[in-house]
């Protein structure tokens, strides 16, 4: 007995110490158009930023990205993991395939789940696949993108690998080999595709071979309609005829034929307008002793490392609305704005209050957040606290569609994520948006000293609405503007009334409206104001 026991002990041990002494099968060769290749010695890998990214995961901190099984191969080690993801400049994949993987472990098939889920930037998120693997060889799998359901696979920025499912607390160990994306090579003289389409004179956004259907957006209001300047065939003896869109919004077309004439592909780019079409409201005129702007035309702002973290998933661009730089942020998510070498003490300057206008085309405003966050560093490293101001279309102001939104409050407004009581607000290093509504517009981002606009008393500048509440009625008022247009939405960003009055006041029949909170988007000659009405 003593025996077997200590033979059972003995292969434990071997078991749980165990590494590969072998290869896996060697890819096969393949033309680089038919792979994209995250990690393999057979193939050209595209730029990995990122072995061991810091997810939380047990095994942080001791990836081997060369890990030789010594024949000079070199494989990924992942010792003690539950999940380990792999960073990566972003790859189109659209007409990739399959995506293939090798894996060795000792950990027991019976009691251990292994997977795998590629990340896009954009879509579902992770869709975790499992690997049926066999202990202590090299298991290879060639996995049909179909089985990873729902992936979006324009803008694949990771792999994600994970033992024993979600929140697992049994680490394993996993070594890695030959993760690529590949697809069948076909006859080059059928191939009716595209390797480059370019609008303007520039590749389009995301474009990739298998991707037939695109989107361009314009400004608002843009007259000239983008031109398709120049298309590649992927095979150079393909021919393309292009039609180019007659108006915004149009659709933009190239016919791609193949060298032997049996294959026809058509790429279509949808030519639509984006976004406000005119800026938003522009900030009264202050000292500059009395705001620090982080982004505005209106003042100078304070210098700014980026608006476009790495850390978050949205992008940000500038684009101009109306005459005026503004900020769009596009796959929110998140966004971060970071200003280290900008940074500052509202308290020691006296600001007291905090302002941004932004914008959302979103016509579905049911569950949206647009959460506001600044982080404190209370001059460290790193954040130690927080203030958090969240906005739905419940709150004040709310989420209105297609209008621009005026935040206007006192830091006051801003609960502390600490808890403590006064809030920390000495040292402002970043500025974070989290949101659901998929692509945003901001501009005139800035703290500031004095009295802010004053919603709870519903007046907007020189707008005034009274009664208000009203039981039947709103008369609104404007001492110098003529009131062009006035339109009412409910709580949920639905329109219910629409004036144009061509008066400086105006009265609202809301008779027919049920007792609630509406909001009142205000325009005059170059300019919009937003202002609250409550019905009893």
């Amino acid at each position: 007995m003593k025996k077997i026991i200590f033979l059972l002990t003995l292969l434990s041990v071997f078991f749980g110490y165990a590494q590969p002494t072998t290869d896996p099968t060697t890819p096969p060769v393949r033309d680089a158009g038919d792979v994209i290749s995250i990690f393999s010695g057979e193939y050209s890998n595209v730029n990995v930023t990122n072995f061991d990214p810091n997810w939380s995961q047990s095994g942080h901190n001791q990836v081997n990205s060369a890990f030789d099984t010594g024949s000079g191969n070199l494989v990924l080690a992942y010792p003690n993991f539950n999940y380990q993801g792999t960073e990566f400049v972003a790859q189109n994949a659209s007409s990739m395939e399959f995506l293939h993987v090798d894996i060795w472990t000792t950990a027991d098939p019976g009691a251990t789940t292994i997977q795998i889920s590629p990340i896009n930037d954009g879509g579902v998120g992770e869709v975790l696949v499992t690997i049926n693997h066999t202990a202590g060889v090299w298991t290879s799998v060639d996995i049909p993108k179909s089985s990873f359901t729902g992936m979006t696979w324009n803008n694949v920025i990771q792999m994600k690998f994970a033992a024993n499912g979600p929140g697992s607390t049994v680490p394993i160990d996993l070594y890695v080999d030959n993760m690529y994306f590949w697809k069948t090579a076909v006859d080059p003289a059928k191939v009716a595709t595209l390797s480059d389409l370019k609008v303007d004179g520039e590749t389009i956004n995301s474009f990739g071979s298998g991707t037939t259907d695109y989107t361009y957006e314009v400004p608002t209001g843009t007259v000239t309609v983008p031109q398709i300047t120049s298309v590649t065939t992927t095979n150079a003896n393909a021919t393309t005829v292009i039609t180019q869109a007659s108006g915004i919004p149009g659709d933009a077309t190239v016919e791609v034929t193949s060298q032997d004439m049996t294959t026809t592909e058509t790429y279509t780019v949808s030519i639509v307008e984006s976004g406000p079409a005119t800026a938003a409201p522009n900030p009264p005129a202050r000292n500059a002793s009395d705001v620090i702007s982080i982004f505005s035309d209106a003042y100078s702002n304070i210098s700014v490392d980026t608006f476009d973290t790495n850390w978050c998933s949205g992008t940000t661009e500038n684009v101009m609305v109306g005459g005026n730089e503004t900020k769009k942020v596009s796959n929110l998510g998140c966004e971060g704005i970071e200003f280290l070498t900008g940074r500052f003490d509202p308290t020691a300057t006296g600001m007291q209050n905090f302002h941004m206008d932004f914008y959302t085309e979103n016509a579905d405003l049911v569950g949206k957040v647009f959460n506001l966050k600044i982080s404190n560093w209370d001059n460290t490293g790193g954040e130690t606290n927080a203030l958090e101001f969240p906005i739905n279309t419940g709150t004040i102001p709310a989420i209105v569609s297609g209008s621009w939104v005026s935040i206007d409050v006192p830091l006051s407004a801003f609960s502390n994520n600490d808890g403590q009581n006064p809030q920390r607000v000495n040292d402002f290093v970043q500025f974070i948006i989290t949101s659901n509504l998929g692509t945003v517009y901001y501009d005139n981002l800035y703290f500031y000293k004095g009295t802010p606009l004053s919603t709870e008393d519903f007046e907007l500048e020189s707008y005034r609405a009274f009664p208000n509440p009203t039981t039947d009625a709103w008369t609104i008022k404007t001492k110098n503007s003529t009131i062009s247009t006035i339109n009412i939405f409910n709580i949920l960003g639905k329109q219910v009334l629409s004036l144009s009055p061509n008066s400086k006041e105006v009265q609202i029949d809301a008779s027919r409206l049920k007792a609630g909170v509406y909001f009142a988007q205000i325009e005059t000659l170059g300019n919009k104001q937003r202002m609250k009405l409550v019905k009893n």
